[in-house]
C-alpha cells in the first residue's frame, strides 16, 4: 500500500532542497557583485543576470537588496559565531577566554576578509533594522537581529563570567569593559585589512601586531590590587 505521506514528505524534502539550493546560489552571486561592483551600485536586475535566474524567481527569494544583504549579513554572524564557540572552548573562564573572543574574530577576519566589516556596513546601510518595533520587523530582519544577539550573549557570558571570577576589573562597568574590546579589536583589525601593503613595508607582522594589542588590553583588564 502506498503510504501518501511518506510521498509528501519526500517532495516536501525535495522542494526544501531545491530552495536551499536556489538561495545559495543567489546568494554566492550577491556576494560576488557586491565586492566587484559595490552595495550602492549593484542592481536586482545583474543580481538575476548573474545567478541565472528570472527577476520573478529572485524575487520570489529575496524581496529587495537590502533583505540580501541581511542574508549574507546572517551567513556572517553564523560563522563568527562558530569560531568564538570553538576558540572559547579550548579557555577556561576568565582573562584568557576573554581575549579568545578576539583571537576569534581576527582568524574569522583572515579566512573571511570579505565579512570583515559587514556588520559596520549594514547598521550604516540599513540603520531601521536596529530601531524598528518588532511587530513590523520582517522575517529576515528577525533572524538577522536574532543572530547578532546569539553573537552579543556569547560576549556577555564570557565577560560576566570572567568578573564573576573576578578573574579581571570589576571596578569598571562591564559594558565600558565590552565597548572598548570590540572597538578595539575591529578598529585594529580593519586598519590591518585596509593598509596591508603599508603595514608590511614597515616591516611588521600581522600576529605580532594582533599578540602585542591583545597583551596591551590584557595587562589593561587584570585586577588592581588594594
Amino acid at each position: 500500500m502506498i503510504n501518501l505521506n511518506n510521498q509528501k514528505q519526500i517532495r516536501k524534502s525535495r522542494k526544501q532542497r531545491e530552495t536551499e539550493l536556489r538561495k545559495k546560489i543567489i546568494l554566492e552571486a550577491t556576494e560576488r557583485l557586491f565586492l566587484s561592483e559595490g552595495y550602492e551600485k549593484t542592481t536586482m536586475d545583474e543580481i538575476a543576470r548573474q545567478s541565472e535566474f528570472s527577476k520573478g524567481t529572485l524575487y520570489n527569494y529575496f524581496k529587495s537588496k537590502d533583505e540580501l544583504y541581511l542574508a549574507i549579513g546572517i551567513k556572517a554572524y553564523e560563522l563568527i559565531c562558530e569560531y568564538t564557540e570553538r576558540f572559547t572552548s579550548k579557555e577556561k573562564p576568565g582573562l584568557s577566554q576573554l581575549m579568545a573572543i578576539g583571537y576569534a574574530f581576527y582568524e574569522f577576519t583572515k579566512d573571511y576578509p570579505a565579512y570583515s566589516s559587514i556588520f559596520h556596513d549594514i547598521a550604516v546601510k540599513i540603520p531601521e533594522v536596529s530601531f524598528k518595533p518588532k511587530e513590523s520587523l520582517s522575517q529576515i530582519e528577525k533572524e538577522y537581529l536574532n543572530s547578532n544577539y546569539k553573537y552579543r550573549d556569547l560576549f556577555v557570558k564570557i565577560l560576566g563570567d570572567a568578573i564573576k571570577i573576578k578573574a579581571i576589573r570589576i571596578d569598571k562597568d562591564p559594558n565600558l569593559i565590552g565597548y572598548i574590546l570590540s572597538t578595539i579589536t575591529s578598529g585594529i583589525i580593519s586598519d590591518l585589512l585596509q593598509n596591508s601593503e603599508m603595514v608590511k613595508r614597515r616591516g611588521l607582522d600581522f600576529d605580532e601586531i594582533i599578540d602585542f594589542t591583545f597583551e596591551i588590553l590584557a595587562e589593561g583588564l587584570k585586577p588592581r590590587e588594594k
